[in-house]
This record gives structure tokens, C-alpha cells and sequence, in this order.
């Protein structure tokens, strides 16, 4: 188990803070090992364990609250005849009904720091604003980054990562292929099911089936849901646009896709066209498709978009005239712009890849990103190797 420093902190900087700390994610991102870590801070830190206390509704001993008055009442129950600060971790809080009554009386009472975890954005994103208005922090919890992926596994290679991706869950079976593939799939549909299908109550589960398949095999391309609804026709299966763009925001709201818009660099308004959309941990691309190792380029985009996400950035695809820049990175009223290429060895394609900068007139940072170990930096363009890019300190 590596300390994930980057979330830890996050969760440090808001320690007794009058906020409730919402950490969001993915299945099997590594969401309750994380709380776990952060417990052990707090131990080390002298909060006395007797201070603490954490709830999984996933396991068996919790199964039997249900609601938030039985909730109101083993956290109120506990809280009895303790003083000071007092720590509560509500983890998969989701499968508590009326679970934001509870939290929000918690909050009012002013005596508990508040740390609660979920795995789907339509429970715990989408409702927040109504649920915990102005009262809380959302942290988002993605798979290993690639820093992190090496430190779990300090003998693998970066095809190793290309093709397995970051999921924590698969890490005990050691890079063994075929386990490794197994889990994923299985942790796929099980998020799938879960967090889509019983949740939406969706029916038609084959149309489900293709479109997750396609935007797999489509990952950090661009298209629409008319040009899937056309591919899906060509395969006998007939369904609305409307349908995809709504089986599409739901497996947005699973956190099993991103999607990024397109952004006139410009002008700066978000177009209404063709939009791309990216797998939350490549590995389940592996694992669904097959073959991430012939199709590096498509995969690295995916990698750098995750990796912009976790360090906070918000990332849209960037339109200047009839050309295309990957990656539109903006916080705090900066941004940074990235092409991300598999080897620039032909001038051609560095013609290509820096080229297209030659039409931005503002002075932000412009960056190259390939597997390239030779320097290709130019007129104030920064080429990066992509490894050493995903390894920087940079947060």
C-alpha cells in the first residue's frame, strides 16, 4: 500500500475545517484504502483512535443501517460523553436512504469533522449543490497515476503501464496479464451494473453494451452521438441520438468516461460540435479491446488528459481555423496549451505538432509531449518527454 500524497494532502488542508469532505471516484479506485491512510495521518498526528470513527455500508457488520435516523443514531450513540474533536468517515454512504439528512445534521451540530465517499457523480456530484450546499469539498479520487504505478510496481516499464493502466485493485496480481485482464473486466461491469444499469434501470443493455465498447475503442478520438448512432446502425442496432447522449452522461456521471469540449482558442467559446471522450482508467481499454500497445498515441492522450485532470486542471480541446491543439489546460485564470504525439521523427510531424502554436498570438506555455528522448524545444515551444512529464512534481 503506497501513500497517496497527492490526496492525503488535500484532505490535510481541509482537516477541521467547517467544510465536509466529499471524496468521489470511480469503483476500485482506491477511495476507502485512501480514508484508511488518512486515519493512520491522524493517529500518528496523537488524535486518540477513540475519536475516530469509520463506517463502510459495504461490509456486513454495518448492513443493518439502513436509513439516516439509524445512522443519526450509532454516530450520535458513539458520540456520547466524548469532547473534542471527533472524526467520522462515512464510507459508500450512498447505500444509506436520506444518507444527506444525517450528514447535514452532523454538520449543524458543529462537533464532527466530516469525511463521506461515494462512487457515482449523480449521487454525490450532481446533487451536492442541493444536498450540501456551500458545505463541502469534493475530492476526486482517480486510478495510479503513472508515479504512483511505479512505485507499486518499481521493476515495470511505461508499456507496462500503457497496457494494464492504474486501477489499485489489480496490483496484487503483479502484472500477471491474464488476471490482471480478468479483474478489470470484471470490476468494468460491476461498475457498469451498479452504478448504471440498477441505478437508471436500463433496459436495453446490448445498445449499453456496444456504446461502452465503441468509446473504448474510440477513446481520444473525436466524434458525435450521430456518428455512433450511424455506427451502431451499420451493426443492426437502431437507437436515438437523444439515447447515446443520455447512456453517455450517465456513464460520465459513473465516472467511467470524461468528456472534453471543444474551445475556440480565439474566441474562447465552447463549441457545440464534435466532442472528445476519454476511458477514466486506459486499462479497462486492455482489458475490453485489446491491443493499447498499437494504438500508443491514442493512449498517451488519454494518460496526459487524466493526469491534467488529477492535478486540477480544467481540459478542453482547443480550435484554431480548421486545426486541432489537444489540450486546452486552464486553473486559476492561467492556462497551458499540449500536443501529445507517439515520436516526432519526421519534420514533417513536427511541423505539424509545433506548427499549429504559430497561430496562438497569446504568450501562455506551449508544450510538446512525446516518447522522444531528444529535445526538440523551438521558438519558445517546449517539448517534454511524456515520461518525464507524468513523473514531474508539478501538482
Amino acid at each position: 500500500m503506497i501513500k497517496r500524497e497527492h490526496y492525503l494532502n488535500q484532505l490535510k488542508k481541509y482537516k477541521d475545517k467547517p467544510f465536509i469532505k466529499v471524496i468521489t471516484g470511480l469503483r476500485r479506485s482506491g477511495k476507502s484504502v485512501l480514508l484508511d491512510l488518512y486515519i493512520q495521518e491522524l493517529i500518528q498526528q496523537g488524535v486518540d483512535e477513540q475519536h475516530i470513527l469509520k463506517l463502510n455500508f459495504e461490509l456486513p457488520e454495518n448492513f443493518r443501517i439502513t436509513n439516516y435516523t439509524e445512522l443519526t443514531d450509532k454516530v450520535l450513540d458513539w458520540s456520547q460523553e466524548k469532547s473534542g474533536p471527533l472524526y467520522v468517515f462515512l464510507d459508500e454512504i450512498g447505500r444509506v436512504k436520506g444518507w444527506e439528512k444525517a450528514v447535514n445534521g452532523f454538520h449543524a451540530l458543529n462537533r464532527f469533522d466530516l469525511y463521506i465517499t461515494g462512487s457515482n457523480a449523480d449521487l454525490l456530484s450532481s446533487d451536492l449543490s442541493t444536498f450540501l450546499a456551500g458545505r463541502y469539498i469534493e475530492i476526486l479520487v482517480h486510478p495510479f497515476s503513472y508515479k504512483e504505478f511505479i512505485q507499486v510496481h518499481p521493476r515495470a516499464k511505461f508499456i507496462d503501464y500503457i497496457v494494464f493502466g492504474g486501477l489499485p485493485s489489480i496490483s496484487v496480481f503483479d502484472l500477471d496479464y491474464e488476471s490482471s485482464m480478468t479483474a478489470l473486466r470484471d470490476s468494468f461491469q460491476s461498475a457498469v451494473l451498479q452504478d448504471v444499469v440498477q441505478r437508471y434501470e436500463i433496459r436495453n443493455t446490448v445498445v449499453l453494451e456496444k456504446l461502452i465498447i465503441y468509446l473504448c475503442a474510440n477513446t481520444s478520438q473525436t466524434f458525435s452521438a450521430l456518428s455512433i448512432s450511424k455506427y451502431l446502425k451499420s451493426q443492426n442496432i437502431t437507437v436515438t441520438v437523444d439515447t447515446i447522449l443520455h447512456y453517455i452522461t450517465i456513464l460520465t456521471n459513473a465516472f467511467l468516461i470524461y468528456k472534453a469540449s471543444r474551445q475556440d482558442v480565439i474566441g474562447k467559446a465552447i463549441l457545440k460540435t464534435e466532442e472528445k471522450y476519454f476511458i477514466a482508467d486506459h486499462g479497462f481499454r486492455e482489458a475490453m479491446v485489446g491491443r493499447n500497445s498499437n494504438s500508443i498515441e491514442l493512449i498517451l492522450e488519454n494518460i496526459v488528459f487524466i493526469e491534467l485532470i488529477r492535478r486540477g486542471y480544467k481540459v478542453t480541446i482547443g480550435k484554431v481555423d480548421q486545426f486541432e491543439i489537444d489540450f486546452i489546460a486552464s486553473k486559476n485564470e492561467q492556462r497551458e496549451y499540449y500536443q501529445v504525439a507517439y515520436l516526432l521523427e519526421s519534420p514533417l510531424t513536427r511541423e505539424r505538432e509545433f506548427g499549429v502554436y504559430q497561430r496562438i498570438p497569446d504568450s501562455y506555455p506551449k508544450f510538446v509531449l512525446s516518447m522522444d528522448e531528444v529535445n526538440f524545444s523551438q521558438n519558445g515551444i517546449i517539448h517534454k518527454n511524456v515520461v518525464q512529464f507524468l513523473l514531474e512534481e508539478k501538482t
